[in-house]
């Protein structure tokens, strides 16, 4: 995930305000504009994100940073997966990340539930007025069930995720987190997937969680979890063909590639509310945020080298899509 939406920066601010933090001195040490925090769709690069992220859990001494009743000491993931390492199945890990959690937390709890065909793991908050914008349970849920994918090696498919809480205005990011059938105002915060899974093996060394470990939360935004869509599979083909120097190729090559007929594609993008317009769109806008922080090349040339012809078109676009120019959304990375 190269792009964060602002609203999760936004709502891990707040929970460092809570702990009398000078936020805006952690802002501009990450580089982050306050003119793009303040838009209802802005968005920061991923890597910034993680940075603050990283800064706040340091600065405050609290993963949940002041969303629980009590701080949660940094490294109370990262104990939890070096506990649960040891066991030899989904089943096995389900059940002892209960036990760690109901044992290490009051104010966060696990359970597992299931059926002959779905298992489902519920997240529950003591006071869930503490979780600012629901930033806690979402990321929660997001950094267990990838969790599980990268530890066994596969794609674990969600059939459903419930929320306890009424559907947000703003809830576009839930399909991207969570590729599924989503529910609110329900009795539980939970993922629910099918029970085949219990059975597989946990396949990491401990070479592999070390490396895991250094990164986090890094590798979480980036492992792929279980999305499986076409959408998401062209946007993979896309950046490849981008970062191989390649350039964008049309709807007609990514279906071949997909070994797939045109026709058949364009209902399938349909059926997932998308298109291969909106597809292209978003690893332009994705890839010109990466550059923009990551290269100091000429806006022109980032402009040109992601299919715009025109410089003004390329600023147009990128305008339309974070709020900003992309000479002001470089000067606020500066």
């Amino acid at each position: 995930m190269l792009t964060i939406p602002s609203r999760f920066v936004r709502a891990i601010v707040q929970g460092a305000d809570r702990h009398g933090i000078n936020s805006a001195e952690l802002l501009q040490e990450q580089a982050i504009s306050s003119k793009i925090l303040q838009e209802e769709d802005g968005l920061v690069h991923g890597i910034q994100f993680v940075s603050l992220l990283q800064r706040i859990w340091e600065t405050t001494q609290d993963e949940y940073i002041g969303m629980t009743d009590s701080r949660c000491i940094p490294g109370h993931f990262a104990l939890m997966v070096r506990y649960v390492c040891q066991f030899n199945s989904v089943e096995a890990l389900l059940n002892e990340m209960v036990r760690y959690f109901n044992t290490t937390r009051e104010d966060v709890s696990l359970s597992v539930s299931s059926d002959q065909q779905t298992v489902a793991l519920h997240v529950k908050l003591k006071n869930p007025e503490l979780d600012i914008e629901h930033y806690l349970v979402k990321f929660m849920m997001t950094t267990l069930h990838r969790f599980i994918c990268w530890i066994t090696g596969q794609r674990i498919i969600l059939d459903q995720v419930s929320f306890d809480y009424p559907q947000p205005a703003q809830h576009s990011t839930y399909p991207l987190l969570f590729p599924c059938s989503l529910s609110f105002e329900q009795s539980s915060n939970a993922f629910y997937f099918s029970t085949q899974y219990l059975a597989l093996p946990l396949v990491r060394g401990w070479p592999e969680i070390k490396e895991f470990l250094k990164n986090s939360p890094a590798d979480i935004l980036l492992i792929p979890g279980s999305d499986n869509r076409y959408s998401t599979r062209i946007k993979g083909q896309l950046l490849e063909q981008q970062r191989a120097g390649r350039g964008i190729p049309d709807f007609n090559a990514v279906a071949s590639e997909l070994c797939i007929s045109t026709p058949t594609l364009r209902r399938k993008l349909q059926a997932e509310n998308t298109s291969f317009q909106v597809i292209k769109d978003t690893i332009r806008r994705d890839l010109a945020i990466d550059k923009l922080v990551r290269e100091r090349l000429p806006i022109a040339s980032i402009g040109e080298q992601l299919g715009f012809i025109e410089p003004a078109s390329f600023t147009r676009a990128f305008k339309q899509w974070t709020g900003v120019s992309p000479g002001e959304y470089r000067l606020g990375v500066r």
